[in-house]
């Protein structure tokens, strides 16, 4: 997976620290938490004690005691160390030996599945990243994608392929295996299982600390992935008054088609329609859509004659799935034409005591229950068409439920049935997913407000053009909440620029981009904060910053 690296002996390391884990995660539901072993280093490709000429250790004191360093070290081997002090200018070093260790552990450097050239982890004057923080054998996608790991289970995981470059990290597994969503099947607790106790994870050196990092000031062993860009040697801070950068908005950019997102369905693989080139025109004019449940005038209809019967309608409208992580790209805009469901609706004449109508799938996904209030006041739609196009396969093609200031979690695929019921007025928005799940970590609501970068994998290295300025492009999103505004730091979250969003829609994405110069070359972090406004009128500002590093050159 990670093609092209630069040095041939780390590389073969990290190979073998690769195959290790996705052995290690077979029989987990899930991925995330930093699942890479600390791999020992090996033939002196890391370390500079590996590569130094040695001697036998000083000789047994009659106590039995040795000090196996001793000749290693080239002080005196015998002695008070105070009265070898003479010795210390003849052998000892700083820059010479500092330079000897950042030039012999310069950090892996690969070309990632989009072509990008990645370099995850910054260099610096003494390879203190690489010596003392081993770096690059921590963290969840150290040694292969979230992608990989997930295919590679023994039981079925459902899947989310990204369209825009953005790497796919354990930030998109939080939501899902948390408190909040599932109840069970805690992320924790399913990688902590499958790799402690699994015989592959501990001979390749994993431990605890392949996973985590030991937060000296909380006294806990926090997510590595969450603190990596923080602890890193080697990036350039730039003050906000001294920073070159440009930004701007809007709220109206389309997806490209091949930047969409794609998640898989319920159904079995083998029946899924993934070629978006092979579109089948009679699923179309032969699918039927059931209208029934609390209702006076159910009725069965082909999507032609829901067409004919109900008209169409376009509009702009963007997904954002409920679980998008921080930073993470599970989210597109769209200019989508399908059936008011207003009209159905009025059309289905749902009982007085109907509150709720739930679409579902042929798949059998039946828990995007909206109050019909919700859905009308929201303008929801049966999309038929996408961008000027008939409904991809890989989209829900033939038709798909999208609504305004809801998450994807409610767009359903494929729909069968559209079923009016009657829940507890207090249960009726039990399932509309508006981005609230909780990092279980912190008890806080982990990524509403979110942004992210798009046009870039973070850790990207940039050259020539690209490198002059630096274009950056990426979006902000709260579901329901309009954005307030956008903070860029590049000073690891000391002095901060400001983008205000003001008269922000949040039924559509906020879309930025930015251009910026860096003051020469090296490596950079961009921390983004996003505000958004809750329902009460107070700001809401995110609980994670998303964090964008990458070198320019």
């Amino acid at each position: 997976m990670r093609e092209q690296a630069t040095r041939t002996g780390r590389r073969s390391r990290k190979g073998i620290a690769c195959a290790a884990v996705l052995a290690c995660v077979l029989g987990a539901g899930c991925l995330a938490w930093g699942c890479t072993p600390a791999a020992a280093p090996s033939d002196g490709a890391d370390k500079t004690a590996d590569s130094t000429t040695t001697t036998e250790p000083a000789p047994a004191t009659s106590d039995g005691y040795s000090d196996q360093l001793a000749s290693i070290s080239g002080f005196p081997t015998e002695g008070r160390f105070v009265d070898g002090v003479t010795a210390l200018p003849g052998f000892y070093q700083n820059s010479e030996k500092n330079v000897a260790n950042a030039e012999a552990n310069e950090p892996l450097r690969y070309t990632d599945r989009n072509g990008f050239t990645v370099q995850p982890v910054p260099s610096d004057d003494r390879a203190f990243n690489i010596t003392y923080l081993n770096a690059e054998n921590r963290g969840c996608t150290s040694c292969h994608t979230l992608e990989s790991a997930i295919m590679s289970l023994p039981t079925y995981h459902r899947l989310i392929f990204f369209g825009y470059p953005t790497e796919q990290t354990f930030a998109n597994c939080i939501a899902c295996h948390s408190k909040t969503y599932q109840g069970t099947n805690y992320l924790g607790e399913a990688i902590h299982n499958t790799h402690m106790t699994n015989a592959m994870f501990t001979s390749q050196g994993g431990t605890c600390f392949s996973c985590h990092y030991n937060d000296v000031e909380t006294q806990t062993l926090g997510r590595w992935d969450d603190y990596k860009y923080n602890l890193y040697h080697g990036i350039t801070d730039v003050a906000a008054e001294e920073v070159q950068v440009t930004t701007s908005y809007d709220q109206t950019t389309i997806t490209p088609a091949e930047n969409r997102f794609f998640k898989t369905v319920k159904d079995e693989p083998s029946e899924w329609l993934v070629d978006d080139t092979q579109v089948d025109p009679s699923i179309y004019e032969n699918w039927t859509v059931s209208i029934d449940g609390d209702c006076d005038n159910p009725v069965t209809m082909t999507l032609p004659e829901m067409e004919e019967q109900f008209g169409t309608v376009k509009q702009v409208m963007k997904m954002d799935c409920t679980i998008n992580g921080v930073g993470q790209a599970t989210i597109m805009q769209s200019e989508v034409e399908g059936i008011p469901l207003s009209k159905v609706i009025e059309f289905a004449k749902p009982k007085a005591s109907a509150n709720i109508v739930s679409p579902i799938g042929s798949d059998g996904y039946d828990y995007a229950q909206m109050p019909i209030d919700w859905v009308v006041d929201n303008n929801a739609i049966l999309v038929t068409k996408m961008d000027g196009e008939v409904l991809p396969n890989t989209q829900g093609y033939p038709c798909m439920v999208w609504v305004y200031n809801t998450s994807g979690g409610n767009f359903v695929k494929r729909i069968s049935n559209l079923t009016f019921m009657t829940q507890p007025e207090d249960a009726a928005m039990n399932q509309v997913y508006l981005g609230e799940f909780a990092d279980d970590c912190t008890g806080e609501v982990y990524s509403k407000p979110n942004s992210g970068v798009l046009n870039y994998p973070t850790n990207v290295v940039l050259t020539g053009d690209e490198a002059k300025p630096v274009h950056l492009e990426g979006f902000a999103d709260a579901w329901n909440e309009p954005i307030k505004k956008l903070e860029f730091s590049f000073d690891h979250g000391a002095t901060w620029t400001t983008l205000d969003t003001p008269n922000n829609d949040s039924k559509y994405w906020t879309y930025w981009r930015m251009d910026f110069t860096p003051p020469e070359a090296g490596t950079y972090l961009m921390n983004i904060r996003t505000t958004s406004i809750a329902p009460d009128g107070s700001d809401h500002v995110s609980q994670y910053d998303t964090q964008f590093m990458f070198t320019v050159e």
